[in-house]
């Protein structure tokens, strides 16, 4: 598939970037090497949701960009295992149903100790683990918001589960952001220099790929997508529903990581905002598709 379309989602993906300071954070060729990773893989656990302190409810950014990806994989004949916690459960089981998902649940408690990482991995053998949009435990062992809050007393700490899966040779994928999510150790001297905060927030969590987003559902999309030329067919959803899907988020409880409000909103951007920059996502994968079926008849 020729490159140019990879870059038009890679394009996409840095827009909104510069919001928070990681206007520069873009690593290219992330997001064709992860897709690329994925389609060898075989069980694949996607884990999301991130506690609005203020709300003590998950925000709407994170379950759609997993349940995209999920959705994508599962096409491709992968097992999928959704996890999250308590904040986000009812968030990511109603973003799938809106989907039409069918992935397990594994639902954290207080923390995701080693022992708990080490059965969770014992019980499924994932061949990859990604996290989108989930808090990382900075570098103090504690995690936090984009604003400095510390979430250490109410989020669990995934991040055991992601260093237990890497010992055990699991590939791992980040996808974030703002820099406090798993996987932007990778790039923590970027974050502590550039992004407000960044020396506290950043993750400590170096992942194998990284895939930086304008907004986490952007890069859920991007990844699905980048499946989608990889297998040459199209594996996103239409535009009612991801409409959908986020009304569901919202009415499970959800609300916009920075406003803090109920609302068909993620990370303060509009509903058109959103489906612009999901549509334009599904019209670079639907124009490749386009121009492999021309070639095909010549």
């Amino acid at each position: 598939m020729h490159q140019g379309y990879f870059k038009g989602l890679e394009n996409i993906l840095k827009a909104n970037l510069g919001y928070r300071g990681m206007e520069n954070a873009f690593l290219e060729g992330e997001l064709k090497k992860a897709a690329r990773s994925l389609i060898a893989g075989d069980t694949i656990f996607i884990v999301t949701g991130f506690i609005v302190k203020d709300a003590c409810i998950g925000e709407t950014d994170g379950p759609i960009g997993a349940v995209s990806i999920a959705a994508a994989l599962e096409q491709l004949g992968k097992r999928v295992v959704l996890i999250s916690d308590k904040y986000s459960e009812d968030i990511l089981a109603q973003c799938s149903l809106a989907r039409g998902v069918s992935a397990a649940m594994e639902i954290m408690g207080s923390h995701m100790s080693t022992q708990l990482s080490q059965k969770l991995l014992k019980k499924y053998k994932p061949s990859h683990i990604i996290a989108v949009e989930r808090p990382g435990r900075a570098a103090d062992g504690k995690c936090y918001s984009m604003r400095g809050e510390d979430l250490s007393d109410m989020a669990p700490i995934a991040d055991d589960l992601f260093e237990e899966a890497k010992k055990a040779g699991v590939i791992t994928i980040g996808i974030g952001d703002g820099g406090n999510e798993i996987g932007m150790g990778k790039i923590r001297p970027y974050i502590v220099n550039s992004v407000d905060k960044g020396e506290l927030i950043c993750a400590a969590f170096a992942s194998d790929f990284l895939i930086a987003a304008g907004v986490s559902n952007w890069g859920g999309h991007a990844l699905s997508a980048a499946l989608s030329l990889l297998s040459h067919k199209m594996l996103l959803h239409d535009i009612n529903t991801e409409i959908a899907m986020l009304k569901s988020a919202v009415d499970a409880g959800a609300v916009d990581g920075c406003t803090k409000k109920r609302s068909l909103t993620v990370d303060g951007l509009s509903l058109e905002d959103n489906l612009d920059a999901f549509m334009t996502i599904k019209n670079i994968v639907a124009e490749a598709l386009e121009e492999q079926y021309i070639l095909m008849q010549l």
